[in-house]
Order: C-alpha cells, then sequence, then structure tokens
C-alpha cells in the first residue's frame, strides 16, 4: 500500500467519493460538495492535512487531520476511513500512524478521533493504541411523516399562558433591528451547557455572524422562543435550528437546542422541537437526524418525540 497526500483534482476527488459511496450509500456526494466540506473545515481557522491509501492505484482509505491553535485545548483531531475489503488487515494501522505522524510536529497535547460504533476496526484500532473513551454521542433520527402533531397541538396555547411564544427567525428579522447580536447573546448563554470533550471558547460575535452568511442559511428553520414580557435581547429565551444537508437531500440536521435556565422545564424545548417537525414536513423533508451526549436531557426528548436510534459517535482521546 502507499499513503500520500490527497490532491485535489477531480481524479483523485472522484476517487475519494467512490469510497464514500460503498461506506456510507445513503449520501449523495459530488465533486462541488466535497470541495465545500473541505473548504468549510479551513475557513473555521483549522490546520488541516488530507491523505489517501492507495493499493495498486486504487484509492482504498482516508485519512485526514485538523486542529486549531487557537483552541483552548489545542487538541489534534484525525478521521480515518478504509474500505470494508481492506479493514481486517494492516491497512488501518498503517493509516493512522501515518496521520498521527503527521500531526506530532504540531505538538498537541492530545490527540482525538471519533468513531461510530459501528466501526467496530477503527474502535479496536484506538483502544490498541492506547485511546480512551471519554464521551459517548448517541445519533438518532425521525420519520417526520409519522410524527404525530395533534399530540402537541396544546402547546402553543400551554405556552401563552406563561407569555411565551413559538416564532422563525424569519419573524425575528422583521421585527427586530438588532437580531443578529441579540440571537447570538441568546446563543451563547445556551452553548455555555452544551457538553463537549474539551473546554471551548465562547463563540464570538464575528463567528456566530458567519451562519447568516452562508448558502445553506435558511431562517425559516430557526425556531425561537420568545417571551413576550422582556425586550431586547432578554426577549429570547429558546431555539432550535435545523439545516440543510446537501449530502441527504431528504433530511435535516438538528444542531443547537436549548432553552437559558431560568425558562427550563417549562416544555420549551419540546416546542421547538415539534415547530421543527413541521418546518421539515412543511418543505418536504422525510428525517431530520441528530446527535446528543449520553447524559444530555435533549437525547431523551428527542427520544419521546420518536427520534430512533442509531448507531452513537464515541470521542476517544489520548494524552501526550
Amino acid at each position: 500500500m502507499h499513503i500520500r497526500p490527497f490532491h485535489n483534482t477531480e481524479e483523485e476527488c472522484t476517487g475519494l467519493i467512490e469510497l464514500r459511496k460503498i461506506l456510507e450509500p445513503e449520501r449523495v456526494l459530488t465533486i462541488a460538495l466535497l470541495r465545500e466540506q473541505y473548504a468549510e473545515l479551513e475557513n473555521w481557522g483549522n490546520i488541516v492535512g488530507r491523505f489517501i491509501g492507495e493499493v495498486d492505484g486504487q484509492i482504498v482509505a482516508s485519512g485526514s487531520h485538523w486542529h486549531s491553535a487557537k483552541s483552548p485545548a489545542r487538541t489534534a483531531n484525525f478521521a480515518l476511513q478504509v474500505r470494508p475489503d481492506h479493514q481486517n488487515g494492516p491497512l488501518p494501522a498503517q493509516m493512522q500512524d501515518y496521520l498521527l505522524s503527521a500531526l506530532r510536529p504540531y505538538q498537541p497535547p492530545a490527540f482525538a478521533s471519533e468513531p461510530h460504533e459501528g466501526e467496530v476496526y477503527r474502535v479496536q484500532l484506538l483502544e490498541r493504541a492506547g485511546f480512551e473513551p471519554i464521551m459517548r454521542f448517541p445519533r438518532s433520527q425521525v420519520d417526520v411523516t409519522t410524527f404525530d402533531n395533534a399530540a402537541y397541538a396544546h402547546l402553543p396555547d400551554h405556552l401563552r399562558t406563561q407569555h411565551i411564544d413559538i416564532v422563525t427567525l424569519t419573524d425575528i428579522m422583521q421585527s427586530d433591528p438588532a437580531w443578529r447580536k441579540n440571537v447570538w447573546r441568546m446563543f451563547t448563554r445556551i452553548e455555555q451547557d452544551v457538553p463537549a470533550p474539551d473546554p471551548a471558547a465562547t463563540t464570538s460575535f464575528e463567528q456566530y455572524s458567519q451562519y447568516y452568511d452562508e448558502p445553506l442559511f435558511r431562517p425559516d428553520s430557526w425556531a425561537i422562543a420568545v417571551d413576550t414580557q422582556q425586550v431586547g435581547a432578554e426577549r429570547y429565551v429558546g431555539m432550535c435550528v435545523v439545516n440543510l444537508m446537501p449530502t441527504r437531500p431528504d433530511t435535516l440536521f438538528a444542531g443547537i437546542t436549548g432553552v437559558i435556565p431560568s425558562y427550563r422545564r417549562r416544555k420549551i424545548a419540546t416546542a421547538l422541537k415539534v415547530k421543527s417537525i413541521q418546518y421539515a414536513q412543511k418543505t418536504g423533508h422525510r428525517y431530520i437526524y441528530t446527535n446528543n451526549e449520553e447524559n444530555n436531557p435533549m437525547l431523551d426528548l428527542n427520544l419521546a418525540l420518536g427520534f430512533q436510534p442509531l448507531p452513537a459517535w464515541v470521542y476517544y482521546k489520548k494524552q501526550l
């Protein structure tokens, strides 16, 4: 096997797409989408490296690493994909050793990787190399075509008795000239409680504003909880955002869902989730896909709403 840096040519992109089709047949991937994924990782200020493994001139494995020198943890992350007929041979270990060797000159304090539980060869490889599981993130998805809206029809009236309305970001953009900063302020209060393997700096307004300028930004897909008795940024008390998944056109990805601490346990998160499901139904999407840290109450809410479990992501880490 020959391991070497990946070159972003049409020929090599096509080879990677063929590999991905074998490993993730449910996803639609084009050269343009592949390059967009690469650019997105780099646009967030990461140092990125990409490699391929070839046998007889054919791409049978791919690997990548990324880290940010600006991150408080400075952990170096890597990912690895190997064609099934090579997963039980020496190739995965060779690729992993190559990736880790490429990262060592950056002198990170730790290595990390996040396979899902179905990638048995990767889990075994990491554990043999001394990596330990730090956090587990069960994945799940719901078929919105089978969701029973009637069971939650009472929620809007119930919340209005508490002066809470569930609206979209489109509504807020039309009524609040300072919506960009006010929504960001709410987000920073919510993100503090999102479980993560490493400590993270608070998202800056400049960083967060990039979401608003992305081509996939859809303000109607942002459900926002508003306290009608408050003013300014204090009006916004919860959010649920679902995003387009270009590689899965029939699916939306549920990113952050959260409510600021003083408004929790009032069915606001449930109403936000239902609003997002109704958005998916309206736009013709079939699924909403997400993942949550296993002790996060949001996982229990998703399962109660009918999300079906999928193999979990497991975050493995090795201190150096």
